[in-house]
C-alpha cells in the first residue's frame, strides 16, 4: 500500500493503484501540502443520482473498485459502474515541469489555462466545470477543477459512465491513457491507441461530424495544453522555414520538446481525429479500388468508406499534408483523414493490394466487378453469371480459400435490399468477422454462382435449399462445404456455408478434459456394450468428440459403422455412411441396417427422434457399444429428452453408460493481462461455482487458494489484453469445457422413477460430477478463459 508524498511525481510514474495517488496531467506535479495528514472527504455521486458525503477508504484505478465509509451508514464497497462521479473536497494545486528547450532558448513558465469542460454521460446527465487540466485514462476521466488562486479540485469520472466530453470548443471520445498502453506496441514507436477506437463506419462519420470545422493548428493546440513553450513552437517554426517540405510537428519531435506519443494523443483527444480499430473495420470495396496500390503504399494509406464526393482514408500521420493532397489530387475526392497503427495499416494494405497467397487480390476482383457492372448495370435474369463469369467465380474461390486458410467454421453472404452492397462475413472461433461487401448489382449473380457449385435449382428463391460444394472440382485445395439458401425480405437470399474441410481426429488427451472424465470415458469405451451420449448446441464439437474416442478404440479387432450428416472427419478403419434422405437412407434405416452387418460398435451423428432413439437403446442392450450425439443443453437434460422420445426408462437406464455434456469457449490469447484477484472477487466466483448444487462456497474458495494461489494463498486471474495475434480481440481459439454423467446405481434408480432433472444432477454432483460452468470456472483459476466468456457460453 502506497502513501502519498507532498509532492506526487508527474505523469505515469504515479501508480494507478495507489490508494489515494491521484494521476498527474501531462508534464505537470501535483503538489497536495496536506497529504497523509488527513483523510480525503469526497462526495459520490451514484448511478440513481443519489449523493453520498463521506471518506475515501482506498481507490483501486486497474480493479475499478472504490471503498468508501459514508457519514450515515456503514462502509460501502463501490465497482466503478455504480458510481456516475467522485468529487474530491481537499483542494491542490498543480506545478509545470519544466520542458527540455533548444539552447539558447528562453525559459517561459507557461501560465495557467481555464478551459470550459463539458462532461455527457451515458444517462444524459451533464457535468459542466472550468478545469486546468483534463487527464483521459482507461480508468476513467480526471477533471482538475479550478477552484480559486493556484487552487484545484480533483473530479473522477468513471470510464463506464462517459459518452463523450468537450473541452473548449472540441468534443473528444473517450481514449485511454498513452501508459494504458500495450509493451509491444511502445515497442513499435510507441502509437498510442486505446481500445476504443472506432470499428464501424458510423462511428467514424459520428467522430468527423463531432470535429470542429475551422482547422486549428496542432502547435498551437500543444501550446494551449502546456505541451511545450511558445519558445519552442516559434523555433520549429522557424527551422521549417529552412526547409519546407518538413512537417512542424515532427521537427518538435527531433527537438526533444514533445514526444510522439503525446502528439498523437493529442490529435485523438484534442483535434478529434478518429483512431480507428482497422483488424475491425468492414471495409468499403467500393472505395478500396478508387486509389492504386502505389499510393496505398507510398503513403501507408487505406480507403475506409467513400460516397459522391469525399472519402475517408486512415493514414498513420493523418496530418500529412502531401499524402492528403496527392490522394485528394489522384481520387478528385475530398479526404477525411484518421489515423491506425502502422502495423494495421501495413496488414490491410497487404491483405487488399500486396500478393498473397491467391494469384489475385480481393480489391482487384471487386475492381474488374465494378467495372463489368459499369458496362452491364443490370443483372440478365436468364443467366445471372453469364456477363461476370469469370471475375465472379475468382471471388467466390478466393473466398473459400480465405475463409479456410483463416480457420473459418462458417461463410455467411448476406443480401441487403435497395443499393446496400451484399455483406461477407466469417465465423471464426466462433465469432462473426466482416470479409467483404460485393456491389448490390452483382448480388444476384453471386449467390447463383454458389447454387451452382452446390448443384441446387437457381429459379427457385421462394424456399431454402440445401446442398453441398466439393471445392476441388471447382478450385485447388480439398475442401467440402455444406450449403444452405435461405429466402429472406424483399425477394433476396442469403447462403451459409459451412466449412467441412477434413479435419482430423484429435486424442482424447488433446481434449482438456478432467482427469475424472477422462479416466470415466476411456472406461466406458473399453465396454463391449452400452449407450454413449455427447450432447451440446450446434458447433460445441461433438462431432471431434466421438471420433476422439473413436480413435482411441479403432484397431483391427473391432468393427465399427457411423452413420452421419455429414460426414466431417474421416479414419482408416471406419465404415462411414452418408445419410441421404431422398434415397430413404435416414438414420434410422441405416442403423437398423447395421445390426444386420456385424458390428462391435455403431455411431450415430445424431439421435433426433423417438425411432432412433428407441432403436440406439436396443442396439446398445444386444451387445453393442453404441456412441451418439444429442442437441441438448446439459448432460441432464438429455436424460429427460430421451425420456420424453418415449424410451422405456428401464431399458434406457440399463443400456445408459453415461452423458458427456460440452461447449466450446473462447481462450484468452497469450497477450492476457494478470491481476491479483480479491477476496470478493474469489469468493463471488465460488458463489457461481455452486449455483446450481448447493455446494458449500467457503470450501471451494479455500480449495481454489491452496491448489492456484501463492505462498500466501493470492490467486491471479487474467483480462484479455489484445495483440495484432488476436486481432486486438484478446481471445484467440476455443476450449472445450466438459460434464460427465455417469451412470451410477443411484442415477439409474431415479431415471426408472423419471425424477426430475434436478434431483438427477444433485444425485450426479454426490458422486463427483463437475458440471459444465464449474469445469469452465476451474480453467478460468487455470488462467485459460475469463467470467465472461465463460458466462456467455455456460450459462
Amino acid at each position: 500500500m502506497l502513501t502519498q508524498s507532498n509532492v506526487v511525481p508527474a505523469g505515469d510514474d504515479t501508480p494507478d493503484f495507489a490508494p489515494f495517488a491521484w494521476p498527474s496531467p501531462h508534464h505537470m506535479r501535483v503538489i497536495d501540502n496536506h497529504a497523509g495528514e488527513e483523510s480525503e472527504r469526497a462526495l459520490v455521486t451514484l448511478t440513481g443520482g443519489e449523493k453520498l458525503l463521506g471518506t475515501i477508504l482506498s481507490i483501486d484505478f486497474e480493479r475499478g473498485r472504490l471503498d468508501f465509509q459514508p457519514e450515515a451508514g456503514g462502509k460501502r464497497a463501490l465497482a466503478f459502474r455504480d458510481f456516475r462521479s467522485l468529487f474530491l473536497s481537499r483542494s491542490i494545486e498543480l506545478e509545470p515541469v519544466p520542458l527540455a528547450a533548444p539552447p539558447g532558448a528562453v525559459a517561459v513558465r507557461p501560465r495557467r489555462v481555464k478551459r470550459a469542460c463539458t462532461v455527457r454521460l451515458k444517462d444524459g446527465a451533464v457535468l459542466q466545470c472550468d478545469i486546468a487540466a483534463v487527464l483521459p485514462r482507461q480508468a476513467g476521466l480526471f477533471l482538475y477543477v479550478v477552484n480559486y488562486a493556484e487552487a484545484v479540485l480533483r473530479w473522477f469520472v468513471p470510464a463506464q459512465a462517459v459518452a463523450h466530453y468537450r473541452v473548449g470548443e472540441h468534443v473528444s471520445p473517450m481514449v485511454h491513457d498513452m501508459a494504458q498502453a500495450q509493451p509491444a506496441q511502445a515497442a513499435n514507436g510507441g502509437e498510442f491507441f486505446g481500445k476504443d477506437r472506432s470499428e464501424t463506419r458510423q462511428e467514424v462519420e459520428e467522430a468527423l461530424a463531432r470535429r470542429k470545422l475551422s482547422r486549428k493548428h496542432l502547435a498551437d493546440v500543444l501550446v494551449q495544453e502546456g505541451v511545450i513553450t511558445p519558445q519552442q513552437r516559434d523555433d520549429g517554426m522557424e527551422r521549417q522555414k529552412k526547409d519546407e517540405s518538413r512537417q512542424l510537428h515532427e521537427i518538435l519531435v527531433e527537438m526533444g520538446a514533445v514526444s510522439r506519443e503525446v502528439i498523437r494523443q493529442v490529435m485523438v483527444s484534442q483535434l478529434g481525429v478518429p483512431a480507428v480499430n482497422l483488424a475491425r473495420f468492414p471495409f468499403d470495396p467500393n472505395a478500396l479500388m478508387t486509389i492504386r496500390p502505389e499510393l496505398a503504399r507510398k503513403h501507408l494509406a487505406i480507403p475506409l468508406f467513400r460516397s459522391e464526393k469525399r472519402m475517408t482514408v486512415a493514414l498513420e500521420n493523418p496530418l500529412s499534408w502531401e499524402a492528403l493532397h496527392e490522394l485528394e489530387f489522384f481520387t478528385g475526392l475530398k479526404v477525411d483523414p484518421c489515423m491506425a497503427t502502422r502495423q494495421e495499416l501495413e496488414a490491410a494494405i497487404e491483405q487488399f493490394y500486396g500478393e498473397r497467397r491467391s494469384n489475385e487480390k480481393v480489391s482487384q476482383l471487386l475492381q474488374r466487378l465494378g467495372e463489368e457492372g459499369a458496362l452491364q448495370p443490370e443483372v440478365v435474369k436468364e443467366d445471372p453469371v453469364s456477363e461476370s463469369d469469370n471475375t465472379l467465380v475468382r471471388l467466390v474461390n478466393k473466398m473459400i480459400m480465405d475463409g479456410f486458410e483463416q480457420g473459418a467454421s462458417d461463410i455467411h453472404i448476406e443480401s441487403r435490399a435497395d443499393d446496400k452492397p451484399s455483406r461477407v462475413r466469417f465465423r471464426i472461433d466462433g465469432v462473426l468477422q466482416p470479409y467483404i461487401e460485393v456491389p448490390p448489382n452483382f448480388r444476384c449473380a453471386f449467390v447463383a454462382r454458389l447454387k451452382i457449385m452446390a448443384e441446387l435449382d437457381i429459379s427457385e428463391r421462394r424456399r431454402p435449399q440445401d446442398g453441398r460444394i466439393l471445392f476441388e472440382n471447382w478450385g485447388p485445395r480439398h475442401i467440402e462445404l455444406r450449403v444452405v439458401t435461405i429466402p429472406t425480405a424483399a425477394g433476396l437470399e442469403d447462403v451459409v456455408l459451412r466449412i467441412l474441410a477434413a479435419p482430423r481426429a484429435l486424442s482424447l488427451e488433446q481434449l482438456a478434459l478432467t482427469p475424472r472424465a477422462l479416466d470415466h470415458l476411456k472406461a466406458m469405451a473399453a465396454r463391449s456394450y452400452g449407450l454413449l451420449f455427447v450432447c451440446g448446441p450446434t458447433g460445441s464439437g461433438k462431432t471431434t468428440t466421438l471420433h476422439s474416442l473413436l480413435s482411441h478404440i479403432n484397431t483391427p479387432d473391432r468393427k465399427i459403422w457411423t452413420v452421419e450428416d455429414p460426414v466431417e472427419i474421416t479414419q482408416d478403419g471406419l465404415c462411414q455412411v452418408q445419410v441421404n434422405p431422398k434415397l430413404g437412407l435416414g438414420f434410422p434405416e441405416v442403423l437398423k441396417s447395421f445390426l444386420r452387418a456385424d458390428p462391435d460398435v455403431i455411431m450415430v451423428g445424431e439421435t433426433r427422434d423417438s425411432e432412433t432413439a428407441r432403436t440406439v437403446t436396443a442396439a446398445s442392450l444386444t451387445g453393442h457399444l453404441v456412441l451418439s450425439t444429442m442437441h441438448t443443453n446439459s448432460a441432464v437434460e438429455s436424460v429427460q429428452r430421451l425420456l420424453d422420445l418415449e424410451v422405456d426408462p428401464f431399458n434406457f437406464s440399463d443400456a445408459l453408460l453415461g452423458v458427456v455434456g460440452q461447449r466450446l469457449v473462447r481462450k484468452l490469447c497469450q497477450c492476457k493481462r494478470p491481476h491479483p484477484a480479491s477476496a470478493e472477487e474469489v469468493d463471488a466466483l465460488a458463489h457461481e461455482y455452486c449455483r446450481e448444487t448447493g455446494q458449500p462456497p467457503e470450501e471451494i474458495a479455500a480449495r481454489w487458494r491452496s491448489r492456484y494461489g501463492n505462498a500466501e494463498g493470492q490467486i491471479t486471474l487474467y483480462a484479455p489484453g489484445g495483440c495484432p495475434e488476436c486481432d486486438q480481440s484478446g481471445y484467440k481459439g476455443r476450449l472445450g469445457v466438459y460434464e460427465m454423467l455417469v451412470n451410477t446405481p443411484a442415477v439409474k434408480k431415479a431415471i426408472q422413477q423419471k425424477s426430475p432433472a434436478d434431483e438427477i444432477l444433485r444425485l450426479a454432483v454426490s458422486d463427483g460430477m463437475t458440471t459444465l460452468e464449474q469445469d469452465a470456472l476451474e480453467k478460468t483459476m487455470q488462467g485459460h478463459l475469463d467470467l465472461k466468456q465463460v458466462l456467455a457460453s455456460c450459462r
